[in-house]
């Protein structure tokens, strides 16, 4: 071997290990928002740089797609191992890094054969230094640099058009994303296999064919990348305008609630001003049985307007009539469903609070804690329970709602969440509105396991600034 192939294998390795690194980056990049931490993004990039090391040094030949495949699986394994949430969507994240990288290093390939069939032309055939500074030259900045700016640039662009979102996606909507990355993935084996296919029978590498066919490769690797660009983008908005109409389906079903706890509370309010302005003709009537003597029919009376009364009346007195309703109706689907309730929740009467909010965040709240205790009933060895507390101090207002539970509590990084295992419409939606009435007040909410008395429970905080009236 010769001083300047010495030369050229060294470049060549580092060309090679180039690649890899250069690929490895792009794709912690483009993991990182789909995986809850940091550092597992770089774990999922690491992972597929020692992968394509170990493959690309191997002592036995390997075909470019089957290495490129291996490395893709390696990052889709990786990801599901040390994050278990969302696999489809991280199996659409493996496919599309595959397509992306594929394409990015073709439109490299093309752009620098037609600089080399120009460059070509000034060099001397015998020159061999001004043939190796070209050689290095078009692989480090024409090559490597130039492929880092396209792979990096392809993957920031889908990331905008995608949102950039950890979220559950279902079987349609994997299809939906993977489809183009996966006719992608085809058309880079069918290119690769023509490939072969020519050189076997022609004895020429097909990257010496300039001109129309390299305009037409380069034109359908852009057009494949800007395919998956715009159905990620189409996606992102169809996801977006599904969740705003869920998010009306919620208000909406709210509204109707509220509506007829209010309604509820106007008729007992009715009944209870029916009772104090009949209150003088009871008197009378008790005062004429007594009088004749007829206890007995003046005890059923009695007994029939202290149950008319109970009726009117909320078991509940939390000052203000619509979170009476609220409360009076949870309580008494809490005891038909054998729940223990305590309630020491008092309305900020003298401040600056919109009755409706507080609704929304009761009912949410109350509802939330409910559903917990069913999904883990059969888990809980004593009579489950939930508390509700209030307190006010100075303009600071907390609603606090702890419930009896055992399981796991899962956040979502991005919302700060936990990850809800209900499916449906509907579902997921209670704590973002809770959120939002605590921010209107410029409040947040707080969700975390504690220990009370003794026993585990979720506890719900909201927090809310409350300026004086």
């Amino acid at each position: 071997m010769d001083r300047m192939e010495f030369y050229y294998n060294i470049i060549c390795h580092i060309d090679d290990i180039c690649t890899i690194l250069i690929c490895a980056y792009c794709c912690a990049v483009w993991t990182r928002p789909f995986l809850d931490q940091r550092k597992k993004a770089w774990m999922a990039g690491g992972a597929y740089a020692a992968v394509m090391l170990v493959l690309n040094y191997l002592p036995w030949y390997i075909n470019n797609m089957l290495a490129y495949i291996i490395g893709s699986l390696i990052v889709f394994i990786v990801m599901s191992l040390i994050d278990k949430k969302y696999i489809l969507q991280k199996l659409f994240v493996a496919i599309t890094f595959f397509c992306l990288r594929w394409q990015a290093f073709r439109i490299v390939i093309y752009v620098n054969n037609e600089i080399e069939r120009l460059v070509y032309q000034f060099l001397t055939p015998k020159n061999s230094i001004h043939w190796f500074f070209h050689y290095f030259f078009l692989t480090i900045f024409g090559y490597d640099i130039f492929a880092f700016f396209l792979l990096y640039g392809a993957v920031k662009c889908i990331l905008w058009s995608y949102g950039q979102k950890c979220e559950p996606i279902d079987g349609r909507e994997f299809l939906l994303l993977s489809i183009p990355s996966l006719l992608g993935v085809v058309s880079y084996g069918v290119i690769r296999y023509y490939s072969y296919v020519y050189e076997r029978d022609v004895g020429k590498s097909v990257y010496n064919l300039y001109g129309s066919h390299n305009l037409i490769m380069l034109s359908f690797t852009v057009l494949s990348f800007v395919v998956i660009l715009a159905t990620t983008y189409v996606f992102r908005q169809w996801k977006t305008k599904q969740e705003e109409n869920r998010q009306r389906e919620i208000f909406s079903a709210q509204m109707a609630d509220l509506q007829s706890h209010i309604s509820e509370a106007e008729q007992l309010y009715q009944d209870m001003r029916n009772l104090r302005h009949d209150m003088g003709n009871h008197l009378m009537t008790l005062n004429q049985l007594y009088d004749q003597g007829k206890y007995d029919a003046a005890r059923q009376y009695t007994d029939k307007l202290n149950e008319k009364m109970a009726k009117a009346c909320h078991d509940v007195n939390s000052g203000n009539p619509v979170t009476d309703v609220i409360l009076s109706g949870r309580k008494k689907e809490m005891e038909e469903k054998g729940i223990a309730f305590s309630c020491d929740f008092h309305y900020p009467m003298a401040k600056a609070v919109d009755s409706f909010d507080i609704s929304i965040i009761l009912n949410n709240a109350l509802s939330n804690a409910i559903e917990a205790i069913e999904r883990e009933k059969d888990c809980l060895s004593e009579t489950p329970h939930i508390s509700l507390l209030s307190d006010c101090r100075k303009n600071m207002y907390m609603i606090e709602v702890s419930n009896s539970y055992r399981g796991d509590l899962e956040t979502d990084p991005i919302s700060g969440l936990p990850f809800t295992s209900k499916t449906g419409e509907g579902h997921g939606f209670g704590l973002a509105s809770i959120r939002h009435a605590a921010r209107k007040y410029l409040g947040d909410i707080e969700i975390r396991k504690e220990i009370c008395e003794g026993e585990e429970c979720c506890v719900l905080r909201v927090m809310l600034q409350i300026p004086e009236t």
